[in-house]
C-alpha cells in the first residue's frame, strides 16, 4: 500500500497530460520524482528507481507513436515489477488495461482518481 504521500515514476508520451497529472498528483501531496517520455527512457529509468525512493509507477500503455497495441505499457509494467518488486504500477492509458499494472486507472477517469488511486494502492 502506497502512504499518502507517494513518490511517482510518471511514464506519459505526451507532454501536456503528464504536466496536468504531474501537478494534480503534486497538489495532492504525492512527488513526482521521475518521468519519462518513451519506452526507452522509461527502461533506461527502471534501475534507478529504489534510489529515488519510488514506490508507486503510473504507465501508460503506449509509448511509441502510431502504436495503440498496449504493449508498450506492458512490457514498462512486467520490467518495473521484476526489477522492484515492492513498487505499486498504475496502468494508465486511455481505453485498454495492462494486464502487468497491479491495478488500472484510464485516462478518461481523470486527474482526481488518479490520485485516489495512488493513494489507495
Amino acid at each position: 500500500m502506497a502512504p499518502d504521500r507517494a513518490k511517482v515514476f510518471f511514464v506519459e508520451d505526451d507532454a501536456d497530460s503528464r504536466e496536468i497529472a504531474t501537478e494534480f498528483l503534486q497538489m495532492k501531496g504525492h512527488s513526482v520524482v521521475e518521468t519519462a517520455s518513451s519506452l526507452n527512457d522509461a527502461l533506461s529509468k527502471i534501475p534507478k528507481l529504489n534510489k529515488k525512493g519510488v514506490n508507486v509507477a503510473v504507465v501508460d500503455g503506449n509509448l511509441s507513436e502510431g502504436d495503440e497495441s498496449g504493449r508498450d505499457g506492458e512490457r514498462v509494467s512486467r520490467e518495473i515489477k521484476a526489477q522492484h518488486p515492492n513498487i505499486a504500477v498504475i496502468g494508465h492509458a486511455l481505453n485498454k488495461p495492462i494486464s502487468a499494472a497491479d491495478v488500472n486507472c484510464t485516462k478518461y477517469e481523470g486527474s482526481s482518481k488518479l490520485a485516489e488511486t495512488v493513494s489507495k494502492i
